[in-house]
Formats: structure tokens, sequence, C-alpha cells
């Protein structure tokens, strides 16, 4: 079974991969409006069937989650030791602020 992002921290301590690997993350989108949706007007469809687009959404998530709980540890670890709590204050807070957001767009959208 997969081990938590505290327990095994991979890439490594030193996150000097993570922003390329979440950046990665934006090959998703066109893959995504690819898939096989009702009413196109622009964009063909490349993957007509859905497990396509189930599975690009498993990807999507599961790296979504595992990214972030990854930043939520390694944060704290890249300031001095006496600032590491208000480091995990700050990061708890944009988090926060940032799924509040999103809900709160999601009413206009």
């Amino acid at each position: 079974p997969p081990r938590p992002p505290s327990v095994s921290l991979q890439p490594d301590k030193s996150p000097r991969l993570l922003p390329l690997l979440v950046g990665l993350r934006v090959v998703l989108i066109p893959l995504l409006l690819l898939c096989n949706v009702p009413e196109r007007a622009y964009l063909p469809v490349l993957f007509h069937q859905d497990a396509w687009f189930i599975l690009f959404m498993v990807v999507f998530s599961l790296s979504n989650g595992y990214f972030v709980s990854l930043t939520m540890c390694l944060a704290p670890k890249q300031v001095l030791p006496q600032e590491s709590e208000l480091a995990g204050a700050i990061m708890t807070f944009f988090l926060a602020l940032g799924l509040s957001c999103g809900a709160g767009c999601s009413f206009f959208l």
C-alpha cells in the first residue's frame, strides 16, 4: 500500500523537483479537454471512452492530494527551526484561503 507523504517524502527532502512535478500536472488539463464530452464545438474528441476521463481525473486528484500533503510537510523544514511553526500556520492559512476562494468562485462559474 502507498505510504503517506509524511512517511516517504518523495521526491526527497530537498524539494527542487517538486515544482517541476506540480507544473507537469498542467499536461492533464488538455487531456481532460480532449475527452468525450457532448456538444463539442471547437476541440476534437481523442479519447472516446469514459474510462480515459476517469483515469485522468484519478491521476489529477491523487497527484493534487499528494503534492499538497508533501508541500505541507516540507515547507516547515525549509525555514529556520524557530520559524517552522509560523511557516506551518501560514501554509495552513493559505490552503484554507485557496479552498474557500475556489468554493466561492464555483457559484459564479
